[in-house]
């Protein structure tokens, strides 16, 4: 399969794992629109890892207030850490 339709298929899967295997590879263009397309293709790729990477980023700040909620409030007498 070319690499173009392997980064269709991963954009359209919102496949990360893929997207990042398809970025150590070095695609063969042949023409003109094949290079367009595959910009846009790329574009949209960035697109979903950032996307991905803000929501990261949002799960990683939820669970650091969570913590220092619950180490600020913790009553247990046992003394669990995290």
């Amino acid at each position: 399969m070319s690499f173009l339709n392997e980064l269709k298929i991963a954009v359209i899967n919102r496949d990360l794992e893929k997207l990042e295997k398809l970025s150590n590879q070095m695609p063969e263009i042949t023409s003109i629109k094949e290079a367009n397309e595959l910009l846009n293709y790329l574009v949209e790729a960035k697109r979903i890892i950032e996307n991905e990477k803000d929501n990261l980023r949002n799960s990683m700040n939820e669970i650091k207030k969570i913590k220092k909620f619950y180490d600020a409030n913790s009553f247990s007498k046992f003394n669990l850490k995290f």
